[in-house]
């Protein structure tokens, strides 16, 4: 069966190719639309179980983009973090390969896939206003089918969910009793972080010009998607979603927002306490995160020891699925390990993006993946204001959500989570095409200028 897949996906491929050819653009906003369903595939039959299909398509896409000539009609993007992220990258992929061989590779495509290939597919390529428009419609419009299902999810129940195929502790999981919405993700995580970004995005485009009737109805909509990530208990993205909504506020619609952001969170803790109390504790309670700290303290002591990190790939994903490829089916029955160990051994998952960095690549490698965040940043902010109608507006949604990734990562390997990762670098370099394709404003005459006369 799986031969018949391959061979099928030949003239799949082939297809893709064509509808690309003249346009490298088509394949990632289509990459775009299907990403958030790639949890599905959990409880796909085992024939429809493609693994890497986006990895594919994106680098089909990137292939047209280099090799297929076509007239530049606008000017390449400005991706200004690029130094930065060309020094981490040489730095991580050095590390992967000194500590792991060459199942260090395994961590490199983790951490530097999406960083990599979307810029690079967006310089060649840059996406037009058009294209920018028709991203914001995708978003606006799935997040809205995808919390309703989240929100389903808590009417179903764990058991239904089992049944649809799903499995105790890997996607189904619980906090305090109550069940954890994961929607068309595998896990609860990048299903809110997914919620937070299109609300920061879609919600700025969707103030600037509430007369559409797409922002109408997005805006419409904003309710289900809170609670839709209220109902994923991940803190972490309701942390970033406050922080980046607070910035919306402060900097262009604090007029709209304010009563928003009062409204959502009263609904939130009403409709937790409402649901269970018991719900609510586990939502705000603090032992988890001082279970986390203890780890990341043990990290900060032992820097010294370290300063140029363990190298990529010790921690995080990719160390789990190191240690399957070294220790093969012993790995499922291999104890966590304890100490120091536990804090540098390869089950350890510190959930703090910056603490696996420091881990990782050491100081260095922290430095540098700030100074990419805040180049960003940046860009975005700047751009908010330079920029004029939905550019601006989709500039100023990017650096709030920036903002609450950066938030967000504090508490959770952000940078790391699938299709998270993905959106994050594609608003980046989206933002990057915005402003350099800004069109001059016409010159006005200055207001005490005396109009020159023409001679009769």
């Amino acid at each position: 069966m799986s031969s018949l897949l391959y061979l099928a996906a030949v003239p799949v491929g082939w297809v893709f190719l064509r509808w690309i050819r003249f346009r490298s653009q088509r394949g990632v906003l289509l990459v775009a639309a299907l990403v958030p369903f790639n949890g599905l595939l959990e409880i796909a039959p085992g024939w429809m179980q493609v693994a890497g299909w986006k990895e594919a398509l994106l680098c089909l896409t990137l292939a047209v983009a280099l090799f297929v000539p076509h007239r530049l009609t606008e000017p390449r993007p400005t991706l200004p973090w690029v130094p930065f992220g060309a020094a981490l990258c040489v730095f991580g992929v050095v590390s992967a390969f000194v500590t792991a061989g060459t199942l260090g590779l395994f961590a490199i495509k983790i951490t530097f896939f999406y960083f990599v290939v979307i810029p690079l597919i967006l310089y060649l390529r840059p996406f037009t206003p058009r294209d920018r428009d028709l991203l914001v419609t995708i978003m606006m419009v799935e997040s809205v089918g995808i919390a309703l299902f989240g929100l389903a999810q808590q009417v179903i129940g764990g058991a239904g969910l089992a049944k649809m195929g799903y499995e105790y502790n890997e996607t189904i999981r619980f906090a305090g009793g109550l069940l954890r919405s994961f929607s068309t993700f595998n896990q609860p995580f990048p299903y809110a972080f997914y919620l937070v970004t299109v609300l920061l995005v879609g919600g700025s485009v969707a103030l600037a010009d509430p007369r559409r009737a797409r922002n109408r109805v997005f805006l419409m909509a904003t309710p289900i998607l809170v609670l839709g990530a209220a109902a994923s208990v991940v803190r972490a993205a309701l942390a970033g979603l406050l922080v980046g909504a607070l910035l919306l506020a402060v900097v262009r619609y604090r007029r709209q927002l304010m009563p928003v952001i009062l409204g959502s969170v009263a609904v939130v803790v009403v409709g937790g306490i409402a649901v269970s109390s018991q719900a609510s504790s586990s939502l705000f309670s603090s032992s988890s995160l001082a279970d986390r700290s203890t780890g990341w303290n043990t990290v900060m002591r032992t820097v010294g020891s370290h300063p140029f990190g363990d190298g990529l790939g010790s921690t995080g994903a990719a160390a789990a699925r190191l240690l399957v490829e070294e220790l093969g089916p012993m790995a499922g029955e291999m104890p966590y390990a304890t100490g120091e160990v536990q804090i540098y051994g390869r089950p350890y998952q510190p959930d703090n993006y910056y603490v696996k960095l420091l881990i990782e690549l050491g100081p260095i490698g922290v430095w540098l993946f700030c100074a990419i965040l805040v180049a960003i940043f940046l860009l975005a902010f700047r751009g908010a204001r330079a920029l004029r109608g939905p550019d601006s507006a989709l500039a100023l949604g990017v650096a709030a959500s920036v903002l609450a990734s950066a938030v967000a990562a504090v508490a959770s390997s952000y940078f790391e989570i699938f299709p998270t990762d993905f959106y994050f670098w594609l608003l980046a370099a989206v933002v990057g095409c915005a402003v350099t394709q800004r069109r001059p404003e016409p010159v006005s005459a200055a207001p005490n200028s005396v109009p020159e006369q023409v001679p009769s």
